[in-house]
């Protein structure tokens, strides 16, 4: 039995199930009505029923997420070499990057609108500017970790600015790359749903204004945790793809 509990998962599940347990048990002492509050078993059935409609606007907030953070591994961790390589211009840049951090990123998306349009576009945009800045930040400090010993040491063997980078500080870097590729695809899933709350006509940012707007909040629910799901499935599949990357190094 305690072989059971300690098992990865195990636990994470029993809390899902007595938390589900007391939503349910809530719902019907309290008698809460359904557009409050729908029970779990309501919220199951909505999302069955509707599972075509939800998995539509899923693929929209998918395909949305992953170009966003596509976009912002290539561009920050770029970025993280330009900076690094040339000290002078990471001076210049680099408290520009964290000023730009302090604008909400809601007050960001009605501007893409205007500028854009509306659509795939547009939240692709606002996910890529909410998912790049981690990866710079942690792509920058993982390539300057590298120990001046080290780097001496390429020098003196005569090594060019692309070797040391290649067989010194990506390798160095690689942990800390992938740490800001973690954060990067849960901030890409939160900029796609706040793109499609404010100019699109389909995904799960959309399907949840519709809903709200209509109180089907059993859908609503349905939408949230499908949400969820996507945004778990994301940043484990790319936790899982980093630690396989290691263990190949």
């Amino acid at each position: 039995m305690r072989r059971l509990a300690a098992a990865p998962g195990v636990a994470p599940a029993i809390m899902l199930i007595g938390l589900l347990v007391l939503w349910d048990a809530a719902v019907r002492i309290f008698d809460i009505p359904a557009f409050l509050l729908p029970s779990p078993i309501s919220v199951a059935e909505s999302g069955l029923e509707n599972a075509e409609l939800l998995w539509r606007h899923s693929a929209v907030t998918l395909v949305e997420t992953l170009i966003g953070f596509a976009l912002s591994a290539v561009v920050g961790i770029l970025l993280a070499v330009i900076m690094v390589a040339s000290p002078s211009v990471g001076r210049a840049l680099y408290p520009i990057l964290v000023g730009s951090q302090v604008i909400p990123k809601v007050a960001i998306a009605p501007l893409a609108v205007v500028w854009i349009g509306t659509g795939m576009v547009t939240a692709s945009l606002i996910a890529f500017v909410m998912a790049f800045f981690p990866v710079v930040v942690n792509a920058t400090q993982g390539l300057n970790s590298v120990s001046d010993g080290s780097r001496h040491l390429l020098q003196s063997m005569r090594a060019t600015k692309w070797q040391e980078f290649r067989y010194l500080r990506f390798p160095t870097a690689l942990p800390h790359i992938i740490t800001g590729l973690q954060l990067a695809i849960a901030f890409a899933i939160v900029g796609a749903i706040v793109g499609e709350f404010v100019g699109s006509n389909s995904g799960l940012g959309y399907l949840l204004i519709v809903t709200q707007g209509n109180l089907r909040t059993d859908l609503l629910f349905a939408d949230l945790i499908v949400l969820t799901v996507m945004g778990l499935v994301l940043y484990y599949g790319v936790e899982l793809i980093g630690k396989l990357v290691l263990r190949r190094r």
